[in-house]
């Protein structure tokens, strides 16, 4: 990342990853921490839930397919809290469903990312250009 767009985040902005897959965690935790993210990881929704409860982060990077509450539960559960509902949220999926990005965006998600579509270097740029459009944090505008 160039300098500049370093100088871009004011602050370090927090993204909670919603991902039940360590290894996968594990890679986007050192690849957000190296472009100045704060990482909050979750392998669950219901432990994302809890997390929600203490802070609120600037972006959701949300997995569909969890053991137990699935992605598209927890995003109608944070739709329905109004200090939730218009928290950015990315989806990135292994599913390319028409009905499920459909569905995600009829639940005001910010992106639908499929993985296999994409590199992980390609999706935090993507991440990185939501939250960098976005210094105040509260107004977003989708690519």
């Amino acid at each position: 990342m160039t300098s500049e767009i370093k100088k871009k985040i004011p602050v370090k902005k927090t993204i909670l990853v919603v991902e039940d897959e360590a290894p996968l965690q594990d890679a986007i935790k050192l690849k957000l921490q190296r472009e100045r993210f704060r990482y909050l990881p979750a392998t669950t929704a219901e432990e994302a839930l809890t997390i929600l409860e203490k802070e609120k982060p600037d972006l959701i990077w949300l997995d569909l397919l969890m053991p137990g509450m699935g992605g598209f539960a927890f995003l109608e559960k944070i739709r329905q809290n109004p200090a939730y509902r218009d928290l950015p949220v990315v989806i990135v999926s292994v599913s390319a469903s028409p009905e499920k990005i459909r569905r995600a965006f009829e639940l005001n998600v910010f992106d639908y990312l499929v993985k296999s579509h994409y590199k992980l270097d390609d999706i935090i740029k993507r991440i990185r250009g939501f939250i960098v459009k976005s210094p105040s944090g509260q107004s977003y505008e989708r690519n």
